[in-house]
């Protein structure tokens, strides 16, 4: 059996009525996309490649506003995204295009952001940010893979933490102004 081609510029599925629910094109600047359309013609899902081969899918509510994305960049960095009904990115989460995993999270009128990332030593952490964006807990792991809390005054000085040792003893530890020295120490 012989295969069988068939090229155009754009495709059109309609339903019984005429209607749109799904196109496979090329956008204005030439790049390949495929969308979905509800029954009154609004995009509900659609999944496109870029000049630089970054791929995203976008998913939109019976607004059109989009409420969750997954995409690669062109980077190598991945992600996968929620979003509110008014169309604002309220969590994300991810790897970097140095496979270092992320993540983020927004929480109502921006009066709390909760963010995961890796620390300097390569460790993954999770802050805690007040009003000011400042952060005030981090709770992670230390260099040794231990797990560590800490907390952080009005200033982002590190003034308490309470963890486990490399060793797997606990430990809880009072610091002075500076965030540095050592006030009071329990293991």
């Amino acid at each position: 059996m012989k295969k069988r081609v068939v090229r155009a510029e754009e495709f059109e599925v309609v339903d019984e009525l005429g209607h749109v629910r799904m196109r496979i094109g090329l956008s204005a600047d030439e790049h390949p996309f495929f969308s979905m359309l509800d029954a009154d013609g609004s995009v509900r899902a659609r999944f496109g490649v870029q000049a630089d081969g970054a791929a995203g899918l976008a998913i939109a509510d019976d607004n059109g506003k989009v409420r969750a994305t997954f995409g690669l960049s062109s980077d190598g960095s991945a992600s996968l995204a929620f979003g509110d009904k008014n169309g604002r990115i309220r969590a994300k989460f991810g790897l970097g295009s140095d496979a270092s995993p992320t993540m983020g999270v927004d929480v109502e009128d921006g009066e709390l952001e909760h963010r995961h990332k890796l620390a300097e030593q390569g460790t993954p952490t999770m802050g805690l940010y007040d009003q000011r964006g400042k952060v005030r807990v981090r709770l992670g792991l230390a260099a040794g893979g231990a797990p560590v809390l800490r907390l952080l005054d009005a200033d982002g000085t590190v003034r308490a933490i309470v963890g486990l040792a490399n060793d797997d003893s606990p430990f809880v530890q009072f610091l002075e102004d500076d965030g540095k020295r050592p006030g009071w120490t329990q293991r």
